[in-house]
């Protein structure tokens, strides 16, 4: 509690150089970009354990542990708040490249490093791993991976080189936790029983409106919900992940993300005289 509120405290459980380094980073970070709203904002510091423990507004992770597992994300989450959540998240991210006179790189975007506050907005946490890209520079190159597998863009795991495709990479697959409410696998993506070999795969069955091989069908459990409008939203959703992940299309940067979701959020379906389920 801070003057008779919630907040979220993030204490690290180790110690050593080389974690105080990401300590004193996440710290500075924080403080950089916490005028943003769709940060995790920074609310003071306490010195008074062996490393710094951050004070932060209080936010909930979009993650859930269920039955003793954890789940990728929150099974309750509708498909409106996940476009809402890919939207903000974008936004951040955006600005980490765009707003500073070095792009900023955050090298691990996951479903346990995005909170949602009390109003349903989208903020973006931990900046342990971040990295400046200097000044007239496209990337920088790094001896150690940092990252969650299934998140990792190939060039940056097999050459270690960090560029702003990292993080787009990385976004896009967290759109494919956002739709399919698992975690995407390197070199295929598995369904239950159902195995894509090719992610473009997955683009022909939206396409085939074959939502129960794609979705979270957890999202979809909405009384009165527009079945147009959602196909036309997947659809394009999906599309725009594929490209992120550099298998459909060029990859777009950050502020195109953004643009496109934003996009997406406005589709709205065509008047029909038949109508689907899902």
């Amino acid at each position: 509690m801070l003057d008779d509120r919630v907040v979220l405290n993030k204490k690290w459980a180790y110690g050593g150089s080389i974690f105080s380094e990401k300590i004193y980073r996440d710290l500075a970070v924080s403080s950089m970009v916490s005028g943003h709203k769709n940060f995790l904002k920074l609310l003071g510091c306490c010195l008074e354990f062996s490393y710094p423990v951050l004070v932060c507004e209080y936010a909930e992770v979009i993650t859930r542990s269920l039955r003793g597992a954890r789940c990728p994300i929150d099974p309750s989450l509708t498909w409106s708040m996940r476009i809402i959540i890919a939207k903000e998240i974008a936004n951040a991210l955006s600005y980490l490249h765009t707003a500073f006179s070095r792009t900023l790189i955050h090298k691990d975007i996951q479903p346990c490093q995005i909170f949602l506050n009390e109003n349903g907005t989208a903020k973006l946490g931990e900046f342990c791993n971040c990295v400046f890209i200097p000044e007239g520079e496209t990337y920088v190159q790094e001896d150690v991976l940092e990252g969650t597998y299934g998140f990792l863009e190939p060039n940056y795991a097999s050459k270690g080189l960090v560029t702003e495709k990292t993080d787009v990479y990385s976004f896009g697959a967290f759109m494919f936790v956002l739709l399919t409410g698992r975690i995407p696998q390197p070199m295929f993506w598995k369904r239950e029983d159902h195995l894509v070999e090719d992610p473009e795969c997955l683009s022909r069955l939206v396409k085939d409106r074959r939502f129960d091989k794609v979705v979270d069908k957890n999202m979809l459990v909405v009384e009165g919900r527009d079945i147009e409008q959602e196909r036309l939203q997947i659809k394009a959703f999906l599309e725009l992940s594929l490209r992120c992940i550099g298998r459909q299309g060029d990859v777009p940067n950050m502020t195109d993300v953004a643009k496109e979701l934003k996009r997406i959020e406005r589709l709205k379906s065509v008047p029909c005289l038949v109508k689907e389920t899902v």
